[in-house]
């Protein structure tokens, strides 16, 4: 703001008096060529008094020979080249000198007339003719410059005075309209940094600001989230160990205080403290496989491998399970499909995502496996008539012990992490996955492979 009333005040006070002093003399040049026409044509005629009123200027014309030719004035009084003045004669032999010896055949000085006390131009000019040498001596007020700059200079007064105090109130109302919301995202974020994830960040009336505002309330949101499911692992976590504990405790109890002498009861409660130390080893090992997986710590030991024989391979492994709940399976599939993987960790795939369906297997105990053969990558479908999954917690089952129904129990089949490795090794992979399902109808829980070798009825 500052820098801009400086340069104005240069452009309008400083520069002004020298372009309007260019434009003066500009101006008396315009009245000389008037008068040069004339002195061609050999009349002068109106057009030089016109010039001359118009542009506030007197003038002489002289020959060669130092005879006056022409006067004309329109300053009056205030006309430096009044014949009438003292010293007359010397004034116009020096400003011819002066034409005589410049090498444009022209000059122009500022003097000081004294008589009325102000800055005048003196402009002279010779010209060659055939019939001869004239010299045209022409005189100016600089007189409207100097009020002129007067004025500005007041005004402009006036006006950095009226600006400034104009431009500290638009500053004060823009900074309030900028702090306020600054204000509100810092109190909030205070809040925030606290652990209360309830605040909302207000967007301001610039879009900057409703960005910022918008993205932090995402952020809470996710926040809020990771905090809810901190708090369901640590309670499910907790819950998980809490139960084989307990369990070993209290059969140790029992041994050392009913069946330590009974061969057959002490075997069945030493069967059930080493199931639940099973258990417990089971939980430990999945969570800190997850971990690793997360955190990119595991290396998988890609090659190539035959699918089926994988699928059947897992299948096999859960026969006891599969017999002892009556579940009809059908698998659908070719005979070889030769694709890229860690083979050890898409068999846990497999068995977590099986695993699921018969926890949720539908009343008609149908487990279906399919094993598709697309143009660019093989696709694995587990799929069950069961309970299904509600549209709205689709996007939650891969995070480790969320639960459907928030009531946490104890899984018998497994640790309540099978879907979240599931997940975790298949990202490692870049392979996609997912799951499509309905309520009451039952789920199906896909992944996808690279072919190591496209089967030849895959065109």
């Amino acid at each position: 703001m500052l820098g801009v009333l400086v340069m104005l005040w240069v452009m309008q006070i400083v520069l002004l008096s020298a372009y309007f002093k260019e434009m003066k003399i500009n101006q008396v040049k315009d009245v000389s060529v008037i008068i040069e026409d004339s002195i061609k044509e050999n009349r002068f005629s109106l057009k030089v008094q016109i010039g001359a009123v118009q542009n506030n200027v007197c003038g002489l014309v002289y020959n060669n020979k130092g005879q006056l030719l022409y006067q004309v004035d329109a300053l009056g009084l205030g006309c430096i080249l009044n014949s009438n003045a003292i010293g007359f004669t010397q004034k116009i032999e020096n400003y011819t000198s002066l034409v005589d010896n410049s090498n444009e055949g022209e000059f122009s000085l500022t003097v000081y007339n004294s008589v009325i006390q102000q800055d005048m131009i003196i402009y002279g000019k010779k010209i060659s003719l055939p019939l001869g040498s004239y010299y045209i001596f022409l005189n100016s007020s600089l007189l409207p410059i100097d009020s002129t700059i007067s004025i500005l200079q007041q005004q402009f007064i006036y006006v950095t005075v009226i600006v400034f105090i104009l431009f500290s109130i638009v500053s004060l109302i823009i900074s309030s309209r900028l702090s306020k919301p600054i204000i509100n995202l810092k109190k909030e974020t205070i809040k925030l940094a606290h652990g209360d994830y309830d605040v909302h960040f207000q967007s301001g009336e610039f879009t900057e600001f409703t960005e910022l505002a918008e993205t932090l309330n995402y952020t809470t949101g996710q926040l809020k989230k990771m905090d809810e499911l901190r708090k369901d692992l640590i309670a499910n976590v907790s819950h998980d160990i809490k139960t084989p504990l307990t369990m070993i405790k209290a059969y140790a109890e029992m041994i050392k205080d009913i069946s330590g002498d009974n061969k057959k009861k002490r075997e069945e409660h030493l069967n059930v403290i080493l199931d639940e130390v099973t258990h417990l080893d089971h939980l430990v090992q999945d969570m800190t496989q997850l971990s690793q997986f997360q955190s990119n710590a595991l290396n998988l030991q890609l090659k190539n491998f035959n699918l089926v024989d994988l699928v059947n391979e897992s299948l096999r492994l859960l026969d006891g399970l599969i017999q002892s709940e009556k579940i009809k399976v059908q698998v659908y599939s070719p005979i070889e499909v030769i694709v890229v993987g860690d083979p050890l960790k898409i068999k846990q795939v497999l068995i977590n995502f099986m695993n699921n369906a018969i926890k949720f297997i539908g009343k008609d105990k149908q487990l279906i496996i399919q094993v598709l053969c697309e143009e660019e990558v093989v696709r694995v479908e587990v799929i069950d008539h069961g309970i299904g999954i509600a549209e709205e917690d689709i996007a939650y089952i891969w995070d480790r012990y969320y639960k459907i129904d928030k009531h946490h129990y104890r899984n018998v089949a497994g640790t309540g992490l099978g879907l979240s490795i599931a997940s975790a090794i298949l990202k490692s992979h870049g392979y996609q996955y997912g799951v499509i399902s309905k309520l009451n109808q039952g789920s199906v829980f896909w992944f996808e492979m690279k072919y190591a070798k496209k089967p030849s009825h895959v065109l």
